[in-house]
């Protein structure tokens, strides 16, 4: 029997390698430049909807852009496990050789390192944050809705996709006459992936040992449980398949631009709905 279609056969080239990837958007991607955003629970905001139930934390547990929360939950996460997911399958019963089909997704935790502060500030927000989910001393656990996180942000940046790093006029010109006319090719850090992961909380605060060995900077590890999560990429990287695949419907409530085919796949299911109701 002869060889299946031989015309696709590569023979991987190192030159081949280098030309492709020659563009930032194919070279490879590293590890190391990444930023993390919360949200804030329900329950730890300043100000909530109409109808909440029960006790507020106040602003100093709130994380935005005015106090020191923010970034220390960004610039001190040193470590992050991205999530992952695993189809769920079953297998037919038929005579034969069988074959798996998808029934469901699962989706795993994840684990963030956290550098602490002297002021333990990032930790004592997990500590609030646990404690008002599922109080020990009260003997009683919060609504779903209230302690949940809406958003967890987790962004990929790579190097020098961005813009440029200096275009102030004046200091162009103090580069250009110091003879380091290099320096004006720097560019910013390029944003290039997004993972968003939905409705997440803290499930354990990691235990830390202290010592009287050399000083180490002290990490706290805090495990989350979350119910789904969505991967988006820049424009330059999208394509119909990929939207398709990677972009929820408006039935998951994705602000995110609408595609032909998400728009497609809602009016199918409101059809289908109406079908049903008896109102098509």
């Amino acid at each position: 029997m002869a060889i299946p279609h031989p015309e696709y056969a590569r023979y991987n080239s190192f030159q081949e390698f280098l030309s492709r990837t020659k563009g930032r958007d194919n070279a490879p991607s590293f590890t190391n430049l990444y930023s993390v955003k919360f949200g804030t629970p329900m329950m730890m905001r300043t100000s909530v909807p109409t109808g909440f139930v029960g006790p507020v934390q106040g602003n100093n547990l709130e994380v935005n852009g005015t106090n020191d929360l923010d970034w220390l939950l960004d610039y001190y996460a040193d470590s992050v496990n991205l999530p992952s997911k695993q189809v769920t399958t079953s297998q037919t019963p038929y005579v034969g050789s069988p074959f798996k089909y998808a029934t469901n997704t699962a989706y795993s935790q994840i684990s963030i390192n956290f550098r602490m502060p002297r002021s333990q500030y990032s930790r004592n927000f997990f500590e609030r944050w646990t404690t008002m989910m599922a109080s020990d001393s009260e003997q009683y656990t919060r609504y779903y809705e209230d302690y949940v996180c809406p958003r967890m942000m987790i962004y990929k940046w790579e190097r020098g996709g961005g813009g440029l790093a200096v275009t102030d006029p004046d200091l162009i010109s103090a580069i250009r006459e110091s003879g380091n006319a290099d320096i004006l090719l720097a560019r910013k850090y390029q944003l290039t992936g997004c993972w968003e992961l939905r409705n997440l909380y803290p499930y354990n605060i990691g235990s830390v040992q202290l010592n009287n060995q050399n000083a180490q900077t002290m990490t706290l590890s805090v495990g989350f449980y979350y119910e789904r999560y969505r991967f988006y990429t820049a424009d330059q990287f999208d394509s119909d398949t990929i939207n398709y695949l990677t972009v929820g419907t408006n039935l998951d409530d994705v602000t995110t631009q609408s595609t032909s085919n998400n728009q497609s796949v809602l009016e199918t299911i409101v059809n289908a709905a109406l079908t049903l109701t008896g109102l098509a």
